[in-house]
């Protein structure tokens, strides 16, 4: 029990027991002042003190919880965290997180450093063609997957069409689009459709962002 003297207001800690065997009379150990102690006052007192210090420890926390979102929010809006998702365990902790907040991951992106690293034609049936490669994000993070644009062109070399496909359409596993594209690791795509008929030209570009 927290015990104050009323002449100079000298704080100390008595046990109960040791008030009770004096009869709650109190010598002050600073100014040799004897007082009476009410033992229902310092009981409310050491409510109070208690209380205060969970108020300020309950405070503390709210700061620190505080610091910690405007840290995250930093790390968001400049897409450092695309940087530390080139850990594969980060990456893992990153997309459980966002699964079991029923949300996804922003990716940055996708911007110009990436690049086709091989691409082939395959002729199928019906006057039908399916080109398959791989594409490589040269970035130093994890970027959005881009959408590969095909651009069909007639003998003369003038485009015919221009066809555009997203992630989810080249990818082997389109659940891996909302992954991220890896750093320095490159990735298989695959594209059929029935709109990509055969042509004498086929130009494959990766769209950027502006």
């Amino acid at each position: 029990m927290e015990i104050t003297c009323p002449r100079c207001e000298s704080t100390f800690s008595v046990e109960a027991k040791a008030l009770q065997q004096h009869h709650y009379q109190v010598k002050c150990g600073v100014c040799q002042h004897v007082f009476q102690v009410n033992p229902d006052d310092e009981t409310s007192a050491a409510g109070t003190h208690l209380g205060q210090r969970l108020g300020r420890y309950l405070l503390l926390l709210i700061i620190f919880l505080l610091i910690l979102a405007l840290i995250g929010q930093i790390l968001w809006s400049t897409g450092v965290y695309s940087y530390a998702a080139n850990s594969a365990p980060i990456r893992r902790a990153m997309i459980q997180s966002a699964n079991t907040l029923g949300t996804q991951i922003s990716w940055p992106g996708p911007n110009k450093e990436m690049r086709i690293v091989d691409s082939h034609v395959t002729a199928l049936d019906n006057h039908l063609a399916e080109i398959t490669g791989k594409m490589e994000n040269l970035a130093g993070h994890v970027q959005a997957y881009p959408v590969i644009q095909v651009t069909l062109s007639n003998v003369y070399g003038a485009p015919i069409a221009h066809l555009q496909f997203t992630p989810k359409e080249y990818l082997a596993k389109p659940e891996e689009s909302i992954s991220g594209f890896l750093s320095h690791t490159p990735v298989q795509f695959s594209i059929k459709s029935p709109k990509l008929i055969a042509a004498a030209g086929y130009q494959v570009t990766l769209l950027s962002q502006p």
